[in-house]
């Protein structure tokens, strides 16, 4: 019995009771061992959703390209003057936005160029437009495809695939800011047509719109919207995408844009936008200054 109870004795020894105080909850220790990691994984993506657009990698802009689809000229004299074109067109626009004319347009910063018809050169004037309008040294650029049958734009800037202004129309949860392209054109960034949906018209004439449209401005920034949209009389949604804008730019051909068709253009827009004319396909000179005469109210 003696040796039964001393090797009892020396069984204690190797191996003591725990006491309360040192007792470990495998439950509770897991947990929190858990929890950090929890944490950190949590704030890593709440970095990720608030970051801001500027650290994105940039967008190329081949000009080559763009030169090959004809939304640039291809020769140096073709260039200077388109140049010096555009300068002339942004100059009453830029007037506007600045409070510079004595009747200035609500939402000035929202630039649409539209035609009347297919065909007329619309995607041409948007693309250079903003591209003149971002080396103005005090505005950033942002050039939006409104062109949801064609999104020719899109295509141009190589942004097929990409979620754009359809995608944060349909979705309360896409951001706006999500959809903004950067490109290492300085000053430009562009936003593709993204996924098309069956209620275009219905999108453009909703609530969400008007916010889509307050978050591309942005806040505490000098940014103009420059959006190349379908022709007024081509599809139901031009004119309701032109109502939320505070310039429009109608495009015409010379020798080809029908009367009927000009004035059935004019009469959808509403009185109190700014509308600026613009002939293209003209065969006058360079020293012609016809776009003096094609901007009015």
């Amino acid at each position: 019995m003696k040796i039964v109870e001393k090797a009892a004795e020396k069984l204690k020894a190797l191996h003591p009771e725990p006491q309360e105080s040192t007792q470990i909850d495998p439950v509770s220790d897991a947990a929190s061992a858990s929890a950090v990691p929890d944490v950190e994984r949590l704030q890593e993506q709440r970095q990720v959703v608030d970051r801001p657009s500027e650290t994105a990698p940039l967008c190329h802009v081949d000009q080559m390209a763009l030169k090959r689809m004809g939304y640039l000229p291809s020769n140096h004299e073709g260039d200077e003057r388109l140049n010096d074109e555009m300068r002339r067109i942004k100059r009453p626009l830029l007037a506007n936005v600045t409070g510079k004319n004595a009747k200035t347009p609500a939402h000035a910063q929202r630039i649409l160029v539209t035609s009347p018809m297919p065909g007329e050169g619309k995607t041409f004037t948007a693309v250079n437009l903003a591209l003149s309008l971002a080396r103005e040294p005090d505005f950033e650029v942002l050039l939006v495809d409104g062109d949801i049958p064609k999104s020719s734009l899109t295509r141009a800037f190589g942004l097929d695939g990409r979620p754009g202004l359809m995608d944060v129309l349909a979705d309360d949860k896409c951001r706006p800011e999500s959809v903004i392209v950067r490109t290492d054109v300085p000053n430009l960034q562009v936003v593709p047509v993204g996924k098309r949906h069956k209620l275009t018209a219905e999108l453009f004439g909703s609530r969400r719109m008007q916010d889509v449209l307050e978050a591309f401005g942005g806040k505490n920034r000098r940014r103009l919207m420059v959006f190349d949209s379908s022709p007024l009389l081509a599809t139901s949604e031009s004119p309701l995408l032109a109502s939320h804008m505070g310039q429009v730019l109608v495009v015409v051909a010379a020798s080809r844009t029908r009367q009927q068709a000009f004035n059935a253009s004019l009469q959808s827009l509403h009185a109190s936008q700014f509308v600026g004319l613009i002939l293209n396909m003209s065969r006058l000179p360079a020293s012609e200054n016809y776009y003096d005469s094609g901007y009015g109210n």
